[in-house]
């Protein structure tokens, strides 16, 4: 892939038979909107269509005006039949699930949909087909249903310490779609920064989405070589070549979610070796920033680039 279009990509970094509900913290997703309102006895009804043929939790926000005892929430994973009015969950082709909830016991709080209290539930969505809807066809005409314009999919194949795509997933942007990925092992040990000579790169930053372009810089400034940045960005693994080196920020992350420094069960799970790992951040012309991951409290320093002995991971955004 070349430099262009590896650039163009930094930039996108940048239920049954009955159901129960589960108290949730708020899942990733878009932040909360103003309330909408459903006569109650009509057939008013909002929807929410899954966002991709994938599993997720599903997670419903009541607003703070909720003041209905049973208001009715329908999943229907694989879309509604033709012309049914009924919701049954025995519908082979075409199931649906029925919630009710109190809102005065959830107002101003997230709650998941959930199989029989489970608050593993997963719903398996059919794109296009596949929604979750709140309906006012059980309440009396006198009644008015407020719920929240937003809710959220949880997307159970994306979390953080699965494999996917190439690697381990370490990072999981707010919208729960995009993310980063860490190489399964090392790409190099005992490496220098630079190639050969103290160069200041200029235009490296710490922040999450910025390790492409850091390595894009570090390359144009560097010209070839081994060195960490060009190792990572030529890098072909597992069907994917779109590798860079992580930034500042992007290591941190790694160590605190799948390295030493991540709580159990994914304490360094990304099989991390007790060394110094590169960042595509640098500090002036004779240092950049490392990550120590050979304990469990971290240490990130800016240190010589010609320092022989320098780890590599290379990384990837999805």
């Amino acid at each position: 892939m070349n430099t262009l279009n590896k650039f163009l990509i930094s930039t996108l970094i940048l239920a049954v038979m009955s159901f129960n509900l589960a108290e949730a913290a708020a899942p990733l997703g878009k932040a909360v909107t103003p309330s909408m309102v459903l006569q109650g006895g009509s057939t008013s009804i909002v929807k929410w269509a899954a966002p991709l043929s994938l599993t997720y939790k599903v997670h419903v926000f009541v607003p703070s005006t909720g003041n209905v005892t049973n208001a009715l929430y329908r999943v229907y994973p694989k879309g509604k039949r033709a012309g049914s009015i009924a919701c049954r969950t025995t519908d082979k082709l075409y199931p649906c699930y029925a919630v009710t909830i109190d809102q005065t016991q959830h107002r101003n709080a997230w709650v998941q949909l959930t199989q029989n209290g489970d608050p593993e539930t997963q719903w398996a969505f059919t794109k296009t087909r596949g929604y979750v809807a709140a309906v006012a066809d059980n309440l009396g005409q006198e009644t008015l249903l407020n719920v929240s314009g937003q809710i959220r999919f949880e997307n159970m194949s994306i979390a953080i310490g699965k494999t996917y795509q190439g690697g381990i997933i370490f990072y999981i942007d707010e919208t729960g779609l995009h993310g980063l990925i860490a190489a399964p092992g090392d790409q190099g040990s005992a490496l220098k920064w630079d190639n050969g000579d103290y160069i200041r790169v200029g235009n490296t930053s710490p922040d999450i989405g910025a390790g492409l372009a850091n390595t894009v810089n570090i390359i144009a400034a560097l010209g070839p070589g081994s060195y960490p940045a060009q190792i990572t960005y030529d890098l072909s693994l597992n069907d994917y070549s779109d590798w860079f080196l992580p930034s500042e920020y992007e290591m941190d992350v790694m160590y605190r979610n799948i390295g030493p420094g991540a709580p159990a069960p994914l304490t360094n799970i990304g099989g991390f070796a007790s060394e110094w790992y590169w960042t595509s951040h640098e500090d002036g012309s004779n240092n950049a920033h490392a990550w120590f991951f050979g304990n469990d409290q971290g240490l990130s320093i800016p240190i010589d680039k010609h320092y022989c002995c320098g780890a590599v991971r290379a990384v990837r955004a999805f």
